[in-house]
């Protein structure tokens, strides 16, 4: 999983004709924790598409901006589009997530 260090760099890949997923995340949050070990694994099942994260804490503004307010959370972006999102602020498992990627991914 790429980090992204910056909301500059946010942007440069979100608006690439990439299909990516970024993980909002912060340091403090114990869900994002129990989701980790799920991560390496998601990047595995779905080749495709390339993986980010971003420190949801290091821009409050760009998080408020796209409606982060629960972590972990996963955006789907495709030609600079938006096309899926999971974000609320419960406990996500890796089952829960990989639903999620094959519904939106189904819909494209």
């Amino acid at each position: 999983m790429i980090k992204l260090k910056s909301t500059e760099e946010f942007y440069n890949v979100v608006e690439s004709n990439k299909l990516c997923i970024v993980y909002f995340y912060t340091k403090w949050c114990p869900d994002c924790f129990m989701m980790k070990p799920a991560l390496p694994r998601l990047e595995k099942d779905y080749p495709e598409i390339t993986f980010y994260s971003f420190n949801r804490d290091s821009d409050i503004h760009l998080a408020k901006h796209l409606e982060i307010y629960g972590i972990p959370s996963f955006l789907i972006f495709n030609n600079g589009d938006e096309i899926g999102r999971y974000v609320d602020k419960k406990r996500k498992s890796y089952i829960e997530v990989k639903t999620f990627i094959e519904e939106v991914l189904t819909k494209e």
